[in-house]
């Protein structure tokens, strides 16, 4: 039995001998080239193929890795978006705070900063007029009635009404909103002034013999109960006079940009 376990071993091992022998003598020489003439053909297919699925391979590995890096960047971007706008936020406060703490070392005025939280909507604009809300209100001694400005001592308008915490402030080019003013020209005319259709501001009650030029500029009178005198609002940019009117009809621009108001300055009495 152990013999015959042998035997197909010493066959396999003589074939072997056999055929190194014939291979060195050259007898197998035109059987080889023959074998890798067929064969030549189906191993350069194989290795096309195994070298095609590393390119597939590779390939997607690597969009996997570039749509990963695009992912981070774009985050990384969006971080950076916020970071600078949050950024450009705090320096136009700050820059509007040191406005305000310039134009009030040179003033001897009482005043507190407020921050516009909202402006009217469209609906509320058509009841209230053109107004905005600030974050101050009686707890913080506001009154009807006082003066409000931007950072640069321009009048933006007026308190209109009062809550504890917060405040209206009904802006220049609100026809609810009326000033006693001056007109720096020879004789300081006095006049008042009303906001027109939203746009713009006009001064009434100004008679006819007064003498108004254009790019007159119009300040506070003084004669309003807690509103000092001097403080800008605009300048005459439009005069308009009919003989057969008693009062002249003259336009003023605002020096104010309504729809920049981040914070203002109350006026405190």
């Amino acid at each position: 039995m152990f013999k015959n376990r042998i035997k197909p071993h010493i066959k396999i091992i003589v074939v072997a001998g056999l055929l190194i022998f014939l291979h060195f003598i050259g007898v197998l020489s035109p059987l080889e080239r023959l074998t890798v003439k067929v064969s030549q053909p189906i191993f350069n297919k194989l290795y096309s193929l195994g070298s095609d699925w590393r390119k597939d391979y590779n390939q997607k590995n690597s969009q996997v890795d570039l749509n990963a890096k695009v992912n981070d960047l774009e985050n990384e971007l969006g971080t950076l978006v916020v970071a600078n706008a949050r950024l450009k936020d705090l320096e136009n406060e700050n820059q509007k705070l040191r406005e305000y703490l310039n134009f009030f070392s040179q003033q001897q005025m009482n005043y507190i900063l407020a921050k516009v939280t909202s402006q009217e909507n469209f609906l509320d604009s058509v009841k209230y007029g053109q107004n905005i809300i600030i974050n101050q209100g009686s707890v913080n001694n506001l009154i009807p009635g006082l003066v409000v400005i931007n950072g640069q001592g321009v009048v933006v308008g007026k308190v209109l009404e009062v809550k504890e915490n917060s405040a209206r402030v009904c802006l220049l080019i609100n026809n609810s909103c009326k000033l006693v003013v001056s007109i720096l020209n020879q004789n300081r005319t006095i006049g008042v002034t009303e906001g027109n259709l939203g746009l713009t501001v006009k001064i009434n009650f100004v008679g006819q013999t007064e003498k108004i030029n254009q790019g007159d500029i119009v300040v506070t009178s003084g004669l309003e109960k807690d509103i000092p005198a001097g403080l800008v609002l605009g300048r005459v940019s439009q005069i308009n006079n009919n003989e057969n009117d008693v009062w002249q009809n003259i336009n003023v621009e605002p020096l104010v940009n309504f729809d920049n108001l981040g914070i203002v300055s109350v006026v405190l009495p």
